[in-house]
């Protein structure tokens, strides 16, 4: 049987539902905001809030996939550019980094951490929406260098791991932390420099 198509109308307000969510889940924390709550904040009927999400795990995790798929668009189209491989290595890891230091991205980091304790799946859910995803888009186009004799990768998942650590260095954890609230252009370009330079040194091609 075909799905029923929304309606402009069902579809504005579950767009308004999840922004209303997004912003209280990553201000209070999923425990403490409830549908009531939500319904208010909106506002809808509870009935309609129910009507588009069966209940508040299933509100919340649509919440983090669209959060996650509206970050990581960018990052995605970054791999597809036809530059030179340091150029586009280049700007993925300023994208890489500009997307893991944002407020959005800390938000959903600190909020998936914490409610990873009373709701295992959003663990596996953030890590699959978000980090397996980055590294699986940077695995491919790795292969891709590999398969063309531009570098030499042993491990195309490995090395896209790799890489991406090194991006992120410490001052991820600075800002998870609060220790740092931004990187400055000059540290940004510095960090992204040497992991460009890094990778390439270790995967000339034989």
């Amino acid at each position: 049987m075909a799905r029923k198509k929304q309606n402009p109308e069902d579809s504005h307000k579950r767009a308004l539902i999840l922004q209303t969510a997004a912003k209280m889940f990553m201000s209070q924390g999923f425990s403490e905001v409830s549908m009531d709550m939500l319904a208010e904040a909106v506002p809808v009927s509870k009935r309609t809030l129910y009507n588009h999400f069966k209940d508040k795990k299933a509100l919340f995790t649509s919440v983090m996939q669209v959060r996650c798929e509206a970050l990581f668009d960018k990052l995605e189209r970054s791999v597809q550019s036809r530059d030179s491989v340091e150029n586009t290595l280049t700007g993925i890891g300023g994208h890489f980094l500009d997307l893991v230091m944002a407020q959005d991205s800390v938000n959903i980091y600190r909020t998936a951490i914490m409610e990873s304790q009373h709701f295992p799946e959003l663990g596996k859910l953030f890590y699959e929406s978000g980090p397996k995803r980055s590294k699986g888009v940077l695995m491919v186009y790795f292969q891709k260098l590999h398969d063309d004799g531009v570098v030499h990768i042993d491990d195309a998942g490995l090395a896209a791991g790799m890489f991406l650590s090194m991006l992120k260095g410490g001052v991820h954890m600075q800002r998870l932390l609060g220790v740092k609230k931004s990187v400055s252009p000059k540290e940004k370009k510095e960090i992204v420099a040497y992991a460009v330079r890094v990778f390439l040194y270790g995967h000339q091609p034989k």
